[in-house]
């Protein structure tokens, strides 16, 4: 599901940067078919123009909402070489899955993923948790260039427990 947003995301991303703007698709149309000699008029009609105007000059989102798992937080004298021990182990025992670690005073922060929905994020944690039992997901903002350049990860077969979503109803009541 998350490598079928991420491209979906990276398609539509895709297209202001191949030259898909309202003129060259009227430029398109204008032109004679191959295979015969048909030519499309485009009649314009002012609020569709505008429309498609606004949304050319629009900017485009750089960040859009999703979760983590947040796997670390401390702000010890030891936390900054705690934070990147934990990080190397998260990485040897779940390779593929993106890993990040902040500071934000005064705190050492490591989170693990990037994911969309709520289900990825429970599916992720619940393996997670497994490994780190202090983990726990995180709402916040994920750049889209980090989605774009992201491999999808083989998600298990056995998916959520019944414990993880009895669980989760405790930690997010919604």
């Amino acid at each position: 599901m998350a490598y079928g947003t991420v491209a979906l995301l990276a398609l539509l991303l895709s297209f202001p940067a191949a030259g898909q703007g309202i003129g060259t698709f009227k430029a398109r149309l204008a032109r004679p078919g191959e295979s015969t000699d048909a030519v499309v008029t485009v009649r314009e009609y002012g609020s569709a123009v505008e429309a498609v105007r606004r949304y050319d000059n629009s900017d485009r989102p750089t960040e859009i909402p999703g979760y983590r798992i947040r796997i670390f937080f401390d702000n010890g004298q030891n936390a900054r070489s705690e934070a990147l021990a934990t990080q190397e182990r998260f990485r040897s025992e779940f390779p593929g899955i993106p890993t990040f670690l902040v500071y934000e005073n005064p705190s050492y922060i490591v989170t693990v993923g990037n994911c969309i929905t709520i289900d990825e994020a429970l599916m992720l944690w619940d393996r997670v948790r497994k490994s780190f039992s202090t983990a726990f997901l995180w709402r916040g903002s994920i750049p889209v260039e980090e989605l774009l350049r992201e491999e999808p990860v083989p998600v298990p077969e056995s998916g959520l427990q019944a414990d993880t979503v009895a669980a989760v109803t405790r930690v997010l009541p919604y």
